[in-house]
């Protein structure tokens, strides 16, 4: 009885406070087990933790009072405390959701490349304070305009674009068009103001190309992807049927709104990849390890230094955005919404995708929250 209670009374916190979140490394052992659990829970249609059963029920009654449509997953130092599919992935064929799912993560790439791009610093390919005139000379301002400040959207491109068929193939060049107008800047001078830039993510993209000599979908599949033992995930440039991909929906899910189909191409670096809960997770897991990137470039990765609307920004991600000690980012697309958080000390990680574009990304907060208190707590 005392955890049913338990498990009423924190469903009311997250109700309270559901809308008021502010937007604002491993040895060989400890490597070994992670992957191990991993390997594990790869095939685990659901999880809810005996450890934290309370909490993992309050969580999965707080989901499903809030209608959630989509895949949730909470970990905490590599123990699984949620992993549930809610509700449809298909409603004309009244195909339920599963783990297993894809859905598009939208600018939940960005972090993706932040790695790419340190990953080539490591290889002494880039360094952080280059400009780039020398990969697109006839750029306005690329000899001002560096890596770093591309990464935390200082560079002061601006993410317009003059695309008007969302439906069709566009090519990198396309996409990273805008970076090339006489007026391509929001202000006067790279390096002096913060502006949150897809077009600034998207070059990076086109450079990692230069750099590699591969295109950014096969530099993430050989880079990420693999090492990560990520087989779920994509660049799905040409536009190729996804077998797994939820269908998205805005408005009323129920009465089987689907959301307007955009090509995934259009996305590119910036917002363009598709994925599932399971393979961020090992994501979050290979960052853990470093087995993508080194401590130090890891370290670099999430510092803060811009800020974007209220909140901080490092390479890819949001520093102490809503919970202290975290990183984190949203993804919105038309029909999709992601959310991956992860603490710093690898207290908990959220990761929250959805097909469902009304639904609220920002409760993963309190979901971090609440694991972090009942951590204290035990």
């Amino acid at each position: 009885m005392k955890k049913r209670v338990g498990c009423i009374c924190l469903v009311a916190v997250l109700t309270l406070f559901g809308g008021c979140a502010t937007t604002t490394h491993l040895n060989e052992e400890a490597r070994e087990k992670s992957s191990k659990q991993v390997e594990g829970q790869e095939n685990t249609t659901t999880v809810m933790s005996g450890h934290y059963q309370t909490l993992a029920q309050s969580l999965d009654a707080y989901l499903k009072e809030r209608a959630f449509n989509g895949v949730a997953l909470v970990a905490s130092e590599g123990e699984m405390v949620l992993l549930q599919p809610y509700g449809m992935a298909n409603v004309k064929n009244q195909e339920a959701m599963s783990v297993d799912h894809q859905f598009h993560i939208a600018s939940v790439s960005k972090s993706f490349v932040a790695v790419s791009i340190l990953q080539l610093v490591e290889e002494g390919k880039l360094s952080l304070d280059q400009t780039i005139e020398s990969y697109f000379p006839d750029m306005p301002h690329a000899d001002q305009i560096t890596i770093h400040q591309l990464l935390t959207h200082t560079s002061g491109l601006y993410s317009g674009d003059d695309l008007t068929d969302y439906s069709r193939e566009v090519s990198v060049m396309d996409v990273i068009a805008p970076a090339f107008k006489a007026s391509n800047l929001y202000y006067e001078e790279p390096g002096t103001q913060s502006i949150y830039s897809n077009l600034g993510y998207d070059v990076l993209g086109a450079i990692v190309e230069q750099v590699s000599g591969q295109t950014y979908s096969d530099y993430l599949e050989e880079h990420i992807f693999q090492p990560a033992g990520m087989t779920d995930s994509g660049l799905n440039v040409s536009g190729e049927k996804i077998e797994h991909l939820a269908t998205a929906y805005n408005g009323n899910i129920a009465n089987g709104d689907e959301a307007k189909v955009l090509h995934p191409s259009f996305g590119y670096s910036s917002g363009g990849l598709h994925s599932t809960a399971m393979d961020l997770y090992k994501y979050d897991r290979a960052l853990r390890e470093n087995t993508l990137i080194s401590g130090e470039s890891y370290r670099l990765m999430t510092q803060a230094y811009s800020t974007i609307g209220t909140s901080a920004y490092g390479y890819g991600w949001f520093v102490n955005a809503g919970v202290e000690n975290t990183v984190s980012h949203t993804g919105n697309l038309i029909g999709w919404h992601s959310m991956f958080l992860r603490h710093q000390e690898d207290k908990v990680t959220v990761i929250l995708l959805t097909n469902h574009d009304e639904s609220d990304m920002y409760m993963a907060y309190n979901f971090a929250r609440l694991v972090l208190a009942e951590k204290e707590t035990s």
